[in-house]
């Protein structure tokens, strides 16, 4: 039966193939009572399956690390350091003597209280981590149980594209790239180490689709797209057509990337675009660097704080992950974005009561300023990896210029603190903050006076500013980026950073759409951050864009009364707005 999916794409591509469903395999665990006398030597045994699961993961992490890098075999070195975990090892271990049970029981007790803590704050990222700690709950309770059955995914037919439940991380670096062609799943996210995984082999990759073992058979052909995250079923013959032409173009274009990976972004004017990256986590810097950014534009730090959950990180933990990327994308700058996380989820002790609407809540520069103690131990690990190296500071949803000020006021003595204590400090290191609130947007000519640089977030920008929740499947038709309102806001902006002889950037989804690429050079943006895989398309659409008609362009759509007559212009239908002086009257 013919059906269309939506799920999160996490690995892009185009795939068509037969589907091949792995059962969800369940190792069986009873509890059995165990005697006095015997819970020394169950220990023991315990004790054997953690060092046979060690040996294999040291044997996976370097066949990893020889097939895909050294960054990737890091993933299993984690997996490694769970099983060295006091809440992992030495809890089953308590648990055995404690309860008098055999360490199966013990082990499946354990894991499933660590899980259950990591579904409580309800976090994408550590909902993720999850399935590492299955990853390697399922090794460990193999060597206990003798229960190694597991399908061989090196051995698959050629064309198959995975359909399961999850894949965990081993299971993905395991597939043989030269037969599985995609993989889709019901669970997972799109910072899982899987889909990490699935990006570095560069298989597309759909996560997230509940209820799709339901309707999935082996022998099914799937054809699915890792970018918009849908997966086809049993296509027609006309849909096959589409899908085999869209699985050519994404091939050649991303041979043709590749190829104009040092070409520079350039109209054909002669306008210079710099294109930098959007990185979430560490591994992505590879990424972007294969597609050619000049520098990382947003490294969103919440990474860090997540990945150190429930504790916060240490100063350290700030200064070797800032350096170490400075040091990956020198000489090109590496902007941090600091703390942009809701207090509702993980600084319960910062909010009088739980918030109805935590998107606008207690997140973000609020939250670092109610907290100055975690504000200040991200501000010392980033200037003082600094020293030496590109490294700018940019603060997430600030609203004006009182909370700006207050944030400037903690930086500043931080930095005469690190003086104090003898420490290098840069001089001038460059200060930036994201205009994502109407509110700033207002006041950019007020702010930009304060500050080195803006970045446009258009993704919360464009839902505050047209009151509309993404996540509403009910509005989210009237998320618009080219409505009348946004591209007149963004138009505010970028005259008032113009005017200060400060630089603007857009880092928004906006800027990762080719289709808005003249719209963007019409008013006037010379630098975009986004999603590497999506440069090379961005590159070309620039590349062949004239600046001067895009400020033509720019105009006529200013001039526009509506969302749907932009994209009439866009379209290059008649009928639109004619195009008007925007010159100042005399």
């Amino acid at each position: 039966m013919n059906a269309i999916f939506k799920g999160i794409g996490a690995s892009p591509g185009i795939a068509m193939g037969s589907a091949l469903v792995l059962e969800s395999h369940h190792l069986m665990v009873n509890r059995r009572t165990l005697k006095p006398d015997r819970l020394e030597a169950e220990v023991k045994r315990f004790r054997h399956a953690i060092t046979a699961a060690r040996k294999e993961l040291e044997i996976l992490s370097l066949r990893v690390e020889e097939k895909m890098g050294e960054k990737l075999s890091h993933i299993f070195d984690a997996h490694i350091l769970i099983l060295d975990d006091r809440s992992f090892a030495a809890g089953t271990e308590e648990h055995i003597r404690r309860e008098h049970v055999n360490a199966e029981w013990g082990v499946r007790t354990v894991v499933k209280d660590l899980l259950a803590q990591f579904a409580a704050i309800d976090d994408p990222y550590l909902n993720e981590r999850g399935g590492d700690l299955e990853d390697v709950y399922r090794r460990v309770l193999g060597h206990l149980t003798g229960d190694r059955s597991h399908p061989d995914l090196s051995r698959i037919r050629e064309d198959a594209i995975i359909v399961a439940h999850t894949l965990t991380p081993s299971d993905t670096a395991a597939l043989n790239t030269q037969s599985v062609v995609g993989f889709v799943t019901e669970l997972g996210g799109r910072t899982s180490h899987t889909a990490i995984i699935a990006n570095a082999l560069e298989i597309p990759a759909v996560v997230g689709l509940h209820g799709l073992l339901e309707k999935v058979e082996t022998g099914d052909l799937l054809v699915v797209d890792g970018e918009r995250g849908t997966v086809l079923v049993a296509p027609d013959a006309g849909e096959k057509e589409t899908a085999i032409r869209a699985r050519t173009a994404w091939r050649q274009r991303a041979q043709d990337g590749l190829k104009t990976r040092d070409l520079p972004a350039v109209t054909t004017d002669g306008e210079v675009v710099i294109l930098r990256s959007n990185i979430e986590l560490p591994e992505e810097v590879e990424t972007s660097l294969r597609y050619g950014a000049i520098g990382v534009g947003l490294y969103r730090s919440e990474f860090l704080f997540l990945k150190c959950s429930p504790n916060l990180p240490s100063e350290e933990d700030h200064y070797q992950v800032y350096a170490e990327m400075a040091d990956r994308v020198a000489p090109h700058p590496c902007i941090v974005r600091t703390l942009d996380l809701g207090g509702e989820k993980y600084f319960h002790e910062v909010l009088d009561k739980e918030e109805a609407n935590p998107v606008m809540g207690m997140r973000a520069i609020r939250l670092c300023l109610r907290r100055p103690d975690i504000f200040r131990t991200q501000l010392r690990g980033i200037l003082r990896a600094a020293v030496g190296r590109s490294i700018q500071i940019m603060f997430p949803l600030i609203s004006g210029v009182g909370e700006l000020v207050r944030a400037l006021e903690v930086l500043n003595k931080v930095r005469d603190e690190l003086r104090q204590e003898g420490h290098a400090i840069p001089e001038n290191i460059p200060i930036g903050i994201m205009i994502e609130v109407p509110s700033a947007a207002m006041v950019a000519d007020l702010l930009a006076s304060r500050v080195d640089f803006f970045s446009i977030g258009t993704n919360d920008l464009i839902q505050y500013l047209l009151a509309i929740d993404r996540g509403n499947e009910s509005v989210a038709y009237l998320y618009e980026p080219h409505h009348p309102a946004v591209l007149r806001m963004l138009q505010r902006v970028i005259l008032a950073a113009r005017d200060a002889g400060i630089s603007v950037s857009l880092c928004g989804e906006m800027a990762s759409d080719p289709r808005y690429v003249p719209v963007l050079m019409g008013l006037g943006l010379r630098e975009l951050s986004l999603n590497p895989v999506t440069i090379p398309a961005v590159k070309d659409a620039i590349r062949s864009t004239h600046a001067g008609e895009a400020r033509i362009l720019t105009d006529r759509l200013l001039a526009a009364s509506s969302a749907d007559e932009v994209g009439r212009i866009l379209a290059g239908e008649p009928g639109a707005a004619d195009p008007v002086d925007s010159s100042p009257e005399a």
